[in-house]
This record gives structure tokens, C-alpha cells and sequence, in this order.
């Protein structure tokens, strides 16, 4: 099963040590959402555990997880995550993409971004 979200709204932040990118299908309540979240400076005993680097959440912590995404890659206005298997089996799909509506300049510095802080976690490819 495909994971597609037509994003009406779309948020990022850096604040307090973290990173949050959010995108959701509705403006004012939104109902299905994609959210990315990256430590900026984790704790110890966050890094035994597993806890750092790229978090990933599909409409519910329920199916979220670290360590769950191989590569984004941005394909003309559009962006695919192609997840891991940890990745599949915690989000209950086997690929994600967003499609903004409309493309802003945000989406590109999150993007870039997350490229900057994947450290060899994941890939990022802006096309």
C-alpha cells in the first residue's frame, strides 16, 4: 500500500533543539498528515536507546519510528520517501509522496535541510 497526500499545509521549525516538518491534507483540521522530526542536539541515553536522528510519523505516533527512512527525493513538484523495512512495517505502507499544493520555498529549505543533518542516515536527492 502507497501512502499519498495532496499537502494543503505544510509547517517547518527549528526550535529547542529540534526539527519538525510537517505536511497535512487539511488547512484548518487536519486529518491525514506526514511529519518529520530530527533531533538537533540528543541526549545520551537518547542515542543508546535509538532515539536520535530522523523520526518519521504517519497520522498517529502509532505508526512512527526512528530509522525508518531510506532516502527523499524531490521529483519535480513532489516528494517521494522510500522507507526502510523497519520503515514499512512501523508506517504500515511501502512508499510515501507528498505532493504540496502549492510548491513553496519552504519545502526546499527543509529539504535541504534534512540533507544537511542525515549524516549517512538516510539519502536526500533534490532533482
Amino acid at each position: 500500500m502507497n501512502f499519498e497526500l495532496s499537502a494543503k499545509s505544510i509547517s517547518f521549525s527549528e526550535d529547542e533543539g529540534n526539527l519538525v516538518f510537517a505536511f497535512g491534507d487539511d488547512e484548518h483540521g487536519v486529518v491525514r498528515y506526514l511529519m518529520l522530526q530530527h533531533s538537533l542536539s540528543p541526549r545520551e541515553l537518547d542515542i543508546q536507546l535509538g532515539l536520535d536522528g530522523l523520526y518519521i510519523e504517519r497520522d498517529d505516533q502509532k505508526h512512527g519510528c526512528y530509522i525508518g527512512v531510506q532516502a527523499i527525493r524531490r521529483i519535480d513538484q513532489r516528494i517521494e520517501i522510500e522507507l526502510t523495512e523497519r520503515g514499512i512495517q512501523k508506517l504500515g505502507v511501502d512508499k510515501i509522496t507528498i505532493t504540496p499544493m502549492p510548491w513553496m520555498p519552504i519545502i526546499d529549505q527543509g529539504l535541504s535541510r534534512l540533507a544537511a543533518l542525515s549524516q549517512g542516515e538516510y539519502d536526500v536527492h533534490l532533482l
